[in-house]
């Protein structure tokens, strides 16, 4: 399936708002709802939409601190780290990475002693380095276009 100008738009318009009616969508793209319907059937068929889900404000929970945390992991540990972490409830985010820190993982936490916390049991995995997000200059951007490959 080529992806033109117009499954573009439709994607762009699901971005900002997973919920907006087809017949809006239809609207703002210049298409009938019955087109709009079959090019999103066939994004999803395809796996370029894999899903619409709710965006959660985790601050207005009570969990105002965003944190990342890199660690190098202990030699013959990487196994036993990703099955902890997927259990540990305050981290949303772990990539596995390239370079001396060979996990990134970002959370969310309370408080100072929240935080304390945290670095205290994933510290037995390895060497960390934490850092607190004093303000997000990019979250959840829009794709709204392919990408440009420079050069």
């Amino acid at each position: 399936m080529q992806i033109d100008k117009l499954n573009w738009a439709i994607l762009t318009e699901l971005q900002k708002d997973a919920r907006m009616a087809v017949k809006d969508i239809a609207k703002t793209v210049g298409l009938s709802s019955p087109a709009v319907s079959e090019r999103i059937q066939k994004l999803e068929d395809l796996g370029i939409i894999e899903g619409y889900t709710a965006k959660i404000n985790i601050e207005a929970l009570g969990y105002p601190l965003a944190v990342f945390i890199s660690i190098k992991v202990r030699y013959g540990q990487t196994q036993n780290f990703m099955e902890f972490v997927n259990t540990v409830p305050e981290i949303f985010e772990c990539h596995q990475l390239t370079g001396r820190d060979c996990m990134q993982m970002k959370g969310y936490v309370k408080n100072p002693s929240h935080l304390q916390n945290l670095n205290s049991r994933l510290s037995a995995y390895g060497e960390m380095t934490t850092s607190l997000v004093l303000s997000s200059v990019i979250s959840d951007k829009v794709l709204d276009g392919e990408m440009p490959f420079p050069g």
